[in-house]
């Protein structure tokens, strides 16, 4: 396979984050073994619907989920649309290859109530944190109050927040960029928490969240806070940094939002992506349709 020159068109000219990447790469290196493995080692030209299909089935077989082999699919058409722009065309092979069906799995939430229990720390108190937990509460609040992604969180900088304007710009998918308001208590926070954080950060570090040593925060860094917070709030479920994404946008929906305004806040590059979160909606309804209706 010419997949050389496809990683480094995804890099320059898509400008693919370093996890989407990495997702084609193994993807495509898992198809590859597959096909040389079954069919033996043929050339792209010579690869048929059939042989994508027996690939398909084989990972169903294997037990993985409808999104993950989705999501593997969507690797290869990827490259297959490359190999038709540099004119080498399979002959046996459909671009139109069926993705699998897929159950709608509705966002999983924290309601209004619990978030505010969570966050609720007395403006008054604030005096008394130290820096790790001002920070703490600061990647909470960010998370909620602006719905960016975890990775678009520890990409945030310096230069990326507008004291005078209070907002704060965020790199998100494909390196696209968005301005998000800052509210009130949330700016006054960060401004607090910068001054702190000059006397921590190590020299040529730029990134807003820093670690206890100064240093870059990473993934599993944010992914901790956020679980240490929610499991001493009691909250059941999922406790990701992704779940406060889904409240934010899900909480903004039930406060009569609009659609379009939610998917540029949340960086979305279609409504469809968006348009999960009335789901989310008309499920409470029914619930709360089913619990105080005289004839449920």
């Amino acid at each position: 396979m010419i997949r050389t020159a496809f990683y480094l068109y995804l890099q320059n000219v898509k400008r693919c984050s370093a996890h989407t990447f990495a997702a084609y790469k193994a993807d495509l290196i898992q198809f590859e073994t597959y096909i040389q493995s079954t069919y033996g080692n043929i050339s792209d030209t010579e690869l048929t619907t059939p042989m994508v299909r027996s690939w398909l089935a084989s990972m169903v077989e294997s037990g993985l989920t409808p999104t993950s082999i989705n999501r593997k699919l969507s690797s290869f058409k990827a490259y297959l649309n490359y190999l038709k722009k540099e004119n080498i065309h399979p002959q046996g092979i459909s671009s139109r290859v069926a993705s699998l069906k897929k159950p709608v799995r509705l966002p999983v939430t924290i309601s209004k109530s619990e978030m505010s229990n969570i966050l609720g720390t007395p403006s008054s108190s604030l005096d008394d944190l130290t820096f790790e937990e001002r920070r703490d509460l600061m990647v909470m609040e960010l998370l909620y109050c602006t719905g960016i992604r975890r990775t678009e969180l520890l990409g945030l900088t310096l230069d990326d927040y507008d004291i005078s304007g209070s907002t704060i710009k965020v790199s998100g998918k494909g390196n696209k960029q968005r301005i998000i308001p800052l509210l009130p208590h949330l700016s006054a926070l960060l401004d607090e928490y910068i001054i702190l954080r000059a006397g921590i950060a190590l020299p040529g570090v730029k990134e807003i969240i820093v670690t206890n040593q100064g240093k870059k925060a990473y993934p599993v860094f944010i992914y901790r806070i956020v679980k240490h917070y929610l499991c001493n709030a009691g909250i059941k479920g999922r406790k990701s940094p992704h779940v406060l994404r889904h409240s934010f946008a899900t909480h903004l929906l039930d406060e009569g939002a609009e659609l379009n305004t939610i998917k540029e806040l949340l960086g979305h590059a279609s409504l469809a992506a968006t348009q999960v979160y009335t789901h989310v909606g008309i499920e409470r309804l029914k619930t709360i349709f089913k619990q105080a209706h005289p004839r449920a």
